[in-house]
């Protein structure tokens, strides 16, 4: 499923339902660097407070464990950032470099008085409001029902000493005694080891000191645990790095003259963002299509879409390339609004 609207992203986004959209993929004008949409605003004030309207939008239609990705220009984003920062968890500040020979080129310019410019900003930020399902599952019913936990935290209490008293019996810490090893033994996220556990018998009133019963038991709990973890594996956020990208992403554009649009962004990159951050089926929002560039690697990746577009000449770019890429999707205009049915 693929829709254009040609309209302002904020009427889009108007009807759409909440926690509906699974990564959004925001391209924003940069503001009077490129392009006529930058340099529609008063000024920078009233720019960014249209950016904070979106902002709270993007926040009502993301799903808890979505992703949310925002593009701008290195001198201005950081002004975004403080807005974002209020509504969603930053994961990363990525660093965009074109390595496109032809703008690596200017670093040899004698005419410059900074350092050249050839990067941009894209901020990674996820919804995360609280634990996963599969965390809470683990934190409150697996952790506490791990048989060394229970024991231990049963024997430290009834001999009335601390965590990190248990931590010098075995020197179970590195180089600063902070209740070390212990610590995670007791909240039941790790277990001893067999030589562990026996300086651990003989140093506390221990009840089930037998090694290898306990640890069956605790497999067995670890079993029930991985079962649940596949059924829950839906709820995590999605994040697949399969090219193993850094927060320095070096990447040539060499589409900037293949599309009549002046802030095109690079195929190999939109993919990368799609495929890391998202899962087949699920439902990516562009509220800046621009030339249809994550929409077509929306389309070929298997993602279900929806763009925002308001100048109608580059939603024409857009279905062209779309039907070019994969043949007729169905999309239509109908009253100024470039829609395929079923979604509204």
């Amino acid at each position: 499923m693929l829709q254009l609207h040609n309209e302002d992203c904020l009427l889009t986004m108007s009807r759409m339902e909440d926690k509906s959209v699974n990564l959004i993929i925001a391209d924003f004008p940069y503001f009077e660097v490129k392009g006529e949409f930058d340099f529609i605003w008063k000024d920078f004030d009233e720019f960014l407070a249209w950016v904070e309207v979106c902002a709270k939008e993007f926040k009502r239609i993301l799903t808890d464990n979505g992703s949310l990705y925002v593009y701008g220009d290195a001198k201005k984003i950081a002004y975004k950032q403080i807005i974002f920062d209020k509504y969603f968890n930053l994961e990363n500040s990525l660093i965009w470099e074109n390595t496109n020979p032809h703008k690596q080129q200017i670093i040899f310019s004698d005419e410059l008085r900074s350092y050249g410019k050839m990067t941009e900003r894209i901020l990674f930020y996820s919804n995360e409001v609280g634990m996963t399902g599969l965390e809470f599952i683990e934190k409150e019913y697996i952790s506490p029902r791990n048989p060394f936990s229970k024991e231990l935290k049963k024997a430290r209490l009834n001999k009335g000493v601390s965590i990190n008293q248990v931590a010098e019996y075995g020197k179970f810490y590195g180089n600063v005694n902070h209740g070390g090893a212990v610590t995670n033994w007791e909240r039941g996220y790790s277990i001893p080891s067999k030589e562990q556990w026996k300086i651990l018998c003989d140093n506390l009133p221990i009840g089930r000191k037998e090694y290898e019963d306990l640890r069956k038991e605790y497999e067995d709990l670890r079993k029930e645990y991985e079962d649940l973890r596949k059924e829950y594996e839906d709820l995590r956020r999605p994040f697949n790095n399969k090219i193993k990208h850094g927060e320095v992403i070096k990447l040539p554009n060499y589409e900037t003259t293949e599309f009549k649009h002046p802030t095109i962004k690079p195929r190999k990159l939109c993919k990368d963002l799609i495929e890391t951050s998202s899962r087949e089926n699920d439902l990516i929002y562009i509220p800046f299509a621009g030339s249809g560039t994550e929409m077509e690697q929306c389309q070929l990746l298997n993602r279900r879409c929806i763009g925002s577009e308001l100048e109608k000449k580059y939603c024409d770019i857009i279905e062209d390339r779309l039907k070019k890429a994969k043949g007729e999707v169905g999309l239509f205009e109908e009253e100024n609004t470039r829609i395929q049915q079923g979604l509204f």
